[in-house]
């Protein structure tokens, strides 16, 4: 593990300055999409906790891809929908 945290350093210290920069925002923006999708998850996984029913909740967790891919289309069909009145 020295060696590897060794061998990073010195790559990053032999780096230009416009290298590094590039890089810190490209890991910024992945750590960003991280806790994003990490907060996701917590709001889904809170919510289907929260149901009272353990029927529906099971339900729910055997099936939420389906139920989120129905959503989805749901709202392309809607947005769909509302393009098309817009160009009448």
């Amino acid at each position: 593990m020295k060696i590897v945290t060794k061998l990073i350093l010195t790559l990053f210290l032999k780096l230009s300055y416009l290298t590094k920069s590039i890089l810190a925002v490209v890991l910024s923006i992945f750590d960003d999409l991280i806790k994003f999708f990490d907060d996701i998850g917590l709001y889904i996984l809170h919510s289907v906790r929260s149901i009272r029913f353990e029927e529906i909740r099971e339900y729910i967790s055997e099936n939420y891809i389906t139920i989120i891919l129905i959503i989805i289309l749901v709202i392309l069909i809607y947005s769909t929908y509302l393009n098309k009145n817009t160009y009448e």
